[in-house]
């Protein structure tokens, strides 16, 4: 079975929120950034955080080399993180990445996209809606993919705008699973 790191990006400021997003209890009182880990371990050999530290959870937490540059530096670290891991003789082969403030998005979602790349291998994400928009966040980065985004994010720290230029597969998932909470007026 291959194995994939599953990551948690949670590295934004929350400016529009006026408070830490992760923090934000949901109404089973766990908090965004419990849900975010509880819906990738069932499906990943090893959870992680990339962005702030989180002293209070239980994973290891990558912080960004330098603060609020983007989920790009994030999925960078990531990457390195898992080229470098060995669970069980067994090498990462990938990031399954998940944004901290999609608290809709299921573990069946991502079960999903984790399928997807099994089948067709290579870059796989998430798009949503009728116009099949783009969910960078949410999605499967083989390892080898590092070199060419970090040659990306040295002029520009935008992950949407490199996914763009990339053979991808793509998978459908649910507009309402895939909805930022961005602002107070989101929660409700």
């Amino acid at each position: 079975m291959q194995s994939v790191l599953g990551v948690v990006l949670c590295g934004g400021k929350s400016s529009r929120m006026g408070r830490d997003k992760a923090m934000i209890r949901l109404d089973n009182g766990m908090t965004f950034i419990e849900h975010a880990i509880n819906r990738l371990r069932p499906i990943c050999n090893e959870v992680v955080l990339a962005g702030r530290l989180y002293p209070s959870t239980d994973v290891v937490t990558l912080p960004d080399p330098t603060s609020n540059q983007g989920p790009i530096f994030g999925l960078l670290q990531a990457i390195e993180y898992a080229t470098n891991q060995t669970l069980v003789n067994q090498k990462h082969e990938a990031c399954l990445v998940t944004p901290v403030d999609m608290p809709r998005l299921t573990t069946s979602d991502l079960r999903a996209i984790l399928l997807g790349w099994q089948t067709y291998t290579g870059l796989t994400y998430a798009v949503s809606g009728p116009e099949r928009k783009r969910q960078p966040l949410v999605g499967i980065y083989p390892l080898d993919l590092h070199a060419a985004i970090s040659l990306h994010a040295r002029t520009d720290p935008s992950l949407m705008r490199w996914i763009e230029n990339q053979h991808a597969t793509q998978i459908a998932l649910d507009e309402s699973h895939c909805r930022n909470i961005n602002r107070p007026e989101d929660l409700t």
